[in-house]
């Protein structure tokens, strides 16, 4: 899965300027984590990979100790230099989980630079949520989507795409909520973008688990959940 359909636009905003605030020097900060999602009735997972740093990155490689002759190797994501990953493709997950381990991450940035940073991936997962209601309503005019609660999930964010487009991009927001609205013509959507009336579009809600430091940067699972909606309508 594409970053941009797995960790929502305002949260990598975050993580990056997280990494601006803290890391002055040439130095780096990864994360392993797993991502959950259905495939039919069953949950299916992936692993993905990221590295972040305030300099510039000219690669990075990552070993696991899970499987310690395999070598990750980290792409630039979109061209953005200071943001690496490496992210399971649709067609590679599996019902089986990733399994715990230390993951080591080498990078070496554009002015030659070496540095080599660590993170720690339990087994700890968290569900898909269950959508109950995705549907625009004509009183309100505005789209409601309603869930039932992910058992340990720390936050919350939405996506709509139209096709593999990302169109609309929520805030991170609290595990205490379980009903979410989105105006047409609110805020979150794409620059000079208005859903059309009578069009399909996909609404991604995902859950997040965050590691035991539970900074932007250290993310120990994201489940993701999908429903269609139809804007109008």
């Amino acid at each position: 899965m594409n970053l941009s359909k797995t960790i929502p636009v305002v949260l990598l905003v975050l993580i990056l300027f997280s990494c601006k605030k803290q890391d002055q020097k040439a130095t780096g900060v990864g994360d392993a984590l797993i991502v959950c999602t259905k495939s039919g009735t069953t949950d299916v997972y992936g692993l993905n990979l990221y590295a972040y740093t305030y300099s510039a990155f000219k690669s990075v490689d990552v070993v696991s100790s899970a499987d310690p002759g395999k070598k990750y190797t980290l792409k630039a994501n979109q061209g953005i230099n200071a943001s690496f990953m490496l992210e399971t493709p649709d067609s590679l997950y599996t019902a089986t989980q990733p399994p715990a381990a230390t993951f080591n991450f080498s990078a070496v940035f554009n002015d030659g630079s070496t540095n080599q940073f660590q993170d720690e991936l339990t087994s700890k997962v968290i569900a898909p949520a269950i959508i109950d209601t995705c549907k625009f309503n004509p009183k309100t005019h505005m789209l409601r989507i309603t869930w039932r609660p992910v058992t340990d999930a720390d936050s919350y964010g939405v996506n709509i795409l139209d096709g593999s487009t990302i169109v609309f991009g929520s805030q991170e927001f609290s595990n205490t909520i379980s009903t979410y609205w989105i105006s047409p013509n609110g805020g979150g959507w794409a620059a000079g973008f208005t859903p059309e009336i009578g069009k399909t579009y996909t609404v991604k809600l995902f859950a997040y688990l965050y590691e035991a430091q539970k900074t932007a940067y250290n993310l120990q699972c994201i489940s993701i959940s999908e429903a269609s909606a139809v804007f109008g309508q």
